[in-house]
């Protein structure tokens, strides 16, 4: 399957791995796939998400760092507050019981060696399912190649996890408004 993606799309994906990377992760999740789209300028989906106000540096901001204290969406912060609840006294009565790690996000267990294919490095399980519905974004499309677009409806198919998905919700993006300007930016001659 690798070799039906396009070299942005190719860069894409290498460059959501550094983007884990850079932040902790163990290994790249969906998140870090959106964030890989939105730096790459010169792809499809960048100019889509750029066309909704979302940039890179917008997306980087919403994305939970590995490693701190869990982050809540702004939804789950609301449902606290509607109870009479706040956040951070959550917070801090939980440390104080539960101990200061109690909050922080653990790293995936380490996967056994075997032998691998391109897509079980070090994805996660959420960016190889993105990964396997951009294929199908592509067929439904009648495309023989795989482009950020594909990934990008993929992400949007797929769900996004809390925060940015929140941040991509904020900006009106939805699948068949994307699935739309995605395919009339590949009609476009570049």
């Amino acid at each position: 399957m690798f070799e039906r993606f396009t070299e942005n799309a190719r860069r894409t994906i290498s460059a959501a791995v550094e983007i884990a990377a850079e932040t902790g992760a163990t290994r790249a999740g969906p998140e870090h796939l959106l964030l890989g789209l939105a730096a790459d300028e010169r792809g499809t989906a960048a100019s889509v998400l750029a066309g909704y106000g979302l940039t890179a540096s917008a997306l980087r901001a919403a994305t939970p760092r590995p490693g701190g204290r869990r982050c809540l969406t702004d939804e789950e912060t609301s449902a606290l507050r509607g109870v009479g609840a706040d956040a951070d006294e959550v917070f801090r009565r939980i440390e104080q019981e539960f101990g200061s790690a109690a909050l922080f996000d653990q790293p995936e267990p380490p996967v056994r060696s075997r032998p691998r294919d391109w897509l079980a490095g070090p994805l996660d399980a959420g960016a190889r399912k993105v990964l396997e519905l951009c294929l199908r974004e592509a067929i439904a499309l009648r495309h023989r190649e795989i482009s950020t677009g594909h990934l990008l409806l993929a992400l949007l198919r797929h769900d996004l996890p809390g925060p940015v998905s929140t941040a991509v919700r904020r900006a009106g993006v939805t699948y068949g408004d994307a699935r739309r300007r995605v395919v009339h930016a590949l009609r476009q001659p570049r």
